[in-house]
């Protein structure tokens, strides 16, 4: 990643967003101005008059990725030819710390994420193509029925009045239906975008990554141009090794950072576990920790990180895998 600069040249404009409402701080050199606005179409006209009453043209907006709410403002923005990072609420959290904030409320937080902007000049956010979007937002809400459904299959420990029973399993049977429905949809939709189709067969040549796991991957995973080595994609899967050495008395054992994409390592976690049977890179890797004594869960870690950087270098090449070269 690039160093971050001072950023000068725009405004910087901090956005503290919630479900229905967001409250914007825009800073000017010394100035600061703070505005409320409804999160829908209305709000962001509203704002985008607002902007051009302080007699700004063109700045730099930031945000956190907080749920969902941020990305139809984000991508608004974006439309409107401004530059948009969208960072994680870490970083935020980690520059309030250096402020020694005391308060906390939507309009303070609006003017923090201001501060940070005008400092450290985040990179800029890039909305996914439509196609992306929409297998995203298919898989997701898949997994959301398979996740009721789940908890409706919990219902029915305990043996559960005859009645009730009839009904769960009413429940189940048409989320099993929808669930079907929905992988038809997702097949559909990568087999009418050639580059999606094509994606999905060269991460489906990589041993232990099936169907399924090659279409969650497709669906969280940006473009891989975006990143300039399998390092980076998993770090931002939170895959990379997180140490803890400070002098001679703080060593601590090095955990996975987790501060990522939660989708993909759950997508990558049981793949990684068949791949240390089936997968001849990552079972001769996984051998290898074993050797040096490191224990099962440090392993499958590993592993998925592995196992991310040969799905990083097939997608990157667009060659199938190939054990001589992963």
């Amino acid at each position: 990643m690039p160093a971050t600069t001072h950023n000068s040249t725009r405004a910087a404009l901090g956005i503290d967003i919630a479900k229905k409402t967001f409250d914007a701080a825009l800073l000017q050199g010394a100035k600061l101005s703070v505005g409320h606005f409804n999160n829908d179409a209305k709000g962001f006209v509203k704002f985008s008059r607002w902007v051009d009453d302080q007699g700004v043209d063109q700045f730099h907006a930031c945000m956190e990725s907080t749920g969902v709410y941020w990305e139809p403002l984000a991508v608004h923005l974006h439309q409107a030819q401004q530059r948009v990072s969208v960072v994680n609420p870490l970083r935020i959290h980690g520059f309030a710390r250096t402020e020694l904030s005391r308060n906390k409320t939507d309009r303070e937080d609006a003017a923090r994420i201001a501060r940070f902007c005008h400092l450290h000049a985040p990179l800029p956010w890039q909305p996914l193509p439509a196609e992306k979007r929409k297998l995203r937002d298919l898989t997701r809400h898949l997994q959301a029925v398979q996740k009721a459904k789940h908890q409706q299959s919990n219902r029915l420990e305990g043996t559960p009045p005859e009645w009730l029973q009839q009904s769960i399993e009413r429940t189940l049977a048409h989320f099993d239906e929808e669930i079907g429905l929905l992988w038809e949809e997702i097949r559909a939709h990568i087999d009418r975008h050639p580059q999606l189709k094509r994606q999905r067969e060269l991460l489906e040549t990589i041993p232990a990554i099936g169907e399924i796991t090659a279409t969650l991957l497709l669906a969280e995973l940006p473009d891989v141009e975006r990143f300039t080595s399998a390092r980076q994609v998993a770090a931002f899967a939170g895959l990379t090794p997180k140490h803890r050495q400070s002098g001679s008395s703080v060593r601590g054992q090095a955990r996975l950072s987790k501060m990522g994409q939660a989708r993909i390592r759950r997508a990558l976690y049981m793949p990684a576990v068949v791949a240390r049977r089936f997968n001849p890179v990552i079972k001769a890797f996984s051998q290898r920790l074993e050797g040096r004594g490191k224990c099962p869960m440090v392993i499958i870690g590993a592993a998925m990180r592995k196992l991310l950087h040969i799905v990083y270098g097939v997608l990157k090449s667009g060659k199938p895998f190939d054990p001589e070269h992963a």
